[in-house]
């Protein structure tokens, strides 16, 4: 299957190749500010907390795929998502900070059409990749968020005066019925630190007949290494904004969806800045 769209999603969608000849990613962030993981059932779960403390190599996520390498932090004010197990926080994977690790890769056993993960104290240097037979799907960067999330995501969700001027939040990644990939790149591109938890993987792309209405807030989309933000101003009315009414099929996998809610999705997207509205400076001090 040659890979063309990708749909990030709250809990979401799938994005009609047929709009564009390049990969397409439409990028959502969790509705609830403090929600730690994803809402689609069916998934796997990787939480880092099994790991030791510092740099791990040839780390294997049974039944999914492997990591090349992972740098492991305790937690702290910026990341490590609370659990029943964990209320002041878990370990979690961080790229950058002052750390031997600037880039991690996941190669997974099958191609995929979803993920999602905890982003932590999110910064304009954090870069997720995908790829598929060693071809970019699409690359986001978490500039698109610091746009436009609301000031409710500030600050640790364990207690929001921590690292109060940076955002946390749950993102999903959903491919559409021509979209897999079966390799994701985190990459810190600064002193600063992509910091991330509660990685969340399904083979099978999102299914509006089994796994409900799409949820969440539409953020940007993704045309390979090109982003556009949008948010539910522009896809309002279309399909994507709400669940198929009784007897249209769009299920992933299915025949794309008539030109005309094309056309209008497409002509909703409309380019926008993405100047982010705060600015990391800081290190891990002192990195352990």
């Amino acid at each position: 299957m040659k890979p063309r769209s990708i749909v990030v999603f709250a809990s979401t969608l799938a994005l009609s190749a047929a709009m564009s000849a390049g990969a397409a990613t439409l990028v959502t962030y969790m509705e609830n500010p403090d929600a730690l993981n994803s809402s689609l059932s069916g998934t796997q779960v990787f939480d880092f907390n099994d790991l030791a403390v510092g740099l791990n190599t040839d780390v294997n996520w049974s039944g999914v795929g492997s990591f090349d390498r992972l740098y492991v932090k305790s937690p702290d004010r910026y990341g490590g998502a609370t659990d029943a197990a964990n209320p002041n926080g878990s370990r979690y994977s961080v790229q950058g900070a002052g750390t031997s690790v600037s880039t991690a890769t996941l190669s997974l056993d099958s191609p995929s059409a979803y993920f999602g993960m905890w982003w932590s104290a999110g910064d304009p240097s954090n870069i997720l990749s995908f790829y598929y037979q060693n071809e970019l799907v699409a690359q986001y960067t978490t500039a698109s968020l610091l746009s436009v999330l609301p000031d409710s995501y500030d600050g640790n969700p364990k207690n929001r005066s921590l690292n109060p001027n940076e955002p946390y939040a749950f993102v999903n990644f959903y491919g559409d019925e021509t979209t897999l990939w079966d390799e994701i790149q985190f990459s810190n591109v600064s002193r600063s630190g992509f910091e991330s938890d509660n990685y969340t993987t399904r083979v099978e792309a999102w299914d509006p007949l089994v796994d409900g209405e799409l949820s969440g807030v539409p953020v940007a989309l993704l045309e390979g290494a090109t982003q556009t933000v949008v948010n539910e101003t522009d896809i309002a009315g279309t399909t994507w904004a709400e669940a198929p009414p009784p007897g249209l099929d769009l299920v992933p996998g299915a025949p794309a969806p008539p030109i005309t809610l094309l056309a209008l999705f497409g002509a909703v997207a409309l380019a926008r800045g993405m100047t982010s509205k705060r600015t990391r400076t800081d290190a891990c001090s002192p990195c352990p």
